[in-house]
């Protein structure tokens, strides 16, 4: 069942993802704004969903749906949202030829995940724990 949900949960986060870096692209004419704010927005909702996860432990525990949620959230949908890879790509091109932006995008990507990650903690805090 498990991998199901995470099949599920893939699909709906790569096809939004793509959305969002072509949406990105076009905009923009670059799909790295696209992946930093997929990358950023999947931290922070990483961040929310662990909370609630661990709000509602005992009752999902008793349900047996835990791992079900876990699956589809976190490994499937934002596993298919989120992208290291393509990250790392536009990283290396942008190394090529101009370094400071790559600089820029490596440390402005860094530093906004793992703050999208702790607002998304923040805010699930607040959201389930009052």
């Amino acid at each position: 069942m498990s991998w199901i949900l995470v099949a599920l949960g893939g699909a709906l986060g790569s096809v939004l993802r793509f959305w969002l870096t072509r949406l990105s692209a076009w905009r923009c004419g670059t799909s790295m704004y696209g992946t930093l704010l997929v990358n950023v927005l999947g931290a922070l909702l990483l961040g929310v969903v662990m909370v609630a996860l661990s709000f509602n432990l005992d009752e999902f525990e008793l349900a047996g749906s835990a791992r079900h949620y876990f699956s589809f959230f976190e490994v499937g949908f934002l596993g298919g949202f989120t992208t290291f890879a393509t990250f790392a790509l536009e990283l290396r091109t942008l190394l090529q030829s101009r370094f400071w932006v790559a600089m820029s995008y490596l440390i402005s990507s860094v530093l906004l995940t793992v703050i999208g990650l702790i607002l998304g903690y923040i805010i699930g805090g607040v959201w389930f724990y009052g």
